[in-house]
């Protein structure tokens, strides 16, 4: 008779797997401690930013205004003063994909700040009227090599205001005002 294969128990499975998230988070550091690093494209200008902006939670002064720039409203290139937890929610986001996949990933950016005069154009295709994009307080991102259901667990896990789910477009909406979610299939 033919021994028995060694198939792993349901205990060992669910042991394994819930290893995998300190597995992955014992990977290298790639920054030093304190500093938060970011490595963003923005595919309508083909502008990149690959950079620390803050220091021991402290934003850097040019990283900022290089943000705000990257994040402008690209249609009539005005910027504005991007709220600082935009960019934590972008690296909150880049630390669990790094942690997920144990390398940096770069994040497309689709829309930061937003004029009047955009957000109103943009209203057919889903735009709100009351937008924070107009605040500085939004952003529409998706991350280079990954589909759409990853993005948005790792946008729900981030997410501590407004999380918006856009899946035929495939990209979220992460913004620091009151927490709210919805999803729009267009």
């Amino acid at each position: 008779m033919p021994a028995k294969p060694d198939w792993p128990t349901r205990r060992r499975v669910l042991t394994g797997l819930a290893a995998l998230p300190f597995c992955a988070a014992a990977a290298p550091a790639i920054d030093r401690p304190g500093e938060r690093r970011l490595r963003l494209y923005n595919p309508h200008t083909d502008e990149r930013f690959d950079d620390v902006y803050a220091v021991d939670a402290t934003i850097q002064p040019a990283a900022w205004q290089r943000l705000n720039w990257l994040l402008r409203d690209h249609h009539v290139d005005k910027a504005t003063d991007m709220d600082p937890g935009v960019f934590d929610l972008l690296w909150l986001m880049a630390q669990r994909y790094q942690v997920a996949t144990a390398r940096r990933v770069t994040i497309n950016l689709h829309s930061g700040f937003r004029t009047p005069e955009t957000n109103e154009k943009l209203r057919p295709e889903g735009a709100a009227r009351n937008s924070l994009h107009l605040q500085g307080k939004a952003v529409d991102l998706s991350v280079q090599g990954f589909g759409m259901v990853f993005l948005a667990n790792h946008a729900r896990a981030v997410a501590s205001g407004g999380l918006g789910l856009y899946w035929r477009s495939d990209f979220v909406h992460l913004d620091t005002g009151p927490k709210r979610l919805w999803y729009k299939r267009f």
